[in-house]
């Protein structure tokens, strides 16, 4: 777990991105960036945002949502939310990024190494 604690707090010190954790489907943090407090708030409403990126891909009929971003009104700031399986684990990285920059193969390529760091 100590090697994935190294990942989140780099990517959370990479340029776009600022707070970030790693939780489990209910909210619980497994790691989290330097910015203990604000990564605990992003993962307090983790449970809540799964559900509404579920209740909202069964009604679209795309049940097969894995992302929520929810944007400032300037559209400067944005909390993602990117949920993905880790052998039996179902996670969720959760992050305030700045949306200009890009962040899908970035975070991508974290939860790769995740998923295989986990796999071990």
């Amino acid at each position: 777990m100590k090697e994935v604690q190294r990942i989140i707090r780099e990517l959370g010190a990479s340029e776009g991105f600022s707070t970030v954790v790693l939780t489990d489907a209910s909210g619980l943090p497994m790691a989290t960036s330097e910015d203990f407090e604000a990564a605990q708030a992003l993962a307090a409403i983790v449970a809540e945002v799964l559900r509404v990126a579920q209740r909202a891909g069964e009604r679209l009929d795309m049940t097969d949502l894995t992302e929520i971003m929810l944007l400032s009104q300037d559209a400067q700031r944005g909390v993602l939310y990117r949920q993905f399986q880790a052998g039996e684990r179902h996670l969720v990285l959760a992050m305030v990024i700045q949306p200009n920059h890009a962040y899908w193969q970035a975070t991508s390529q974290i939860i790769q190494q995740i998923q295989q760091l986990l796999w071990k």
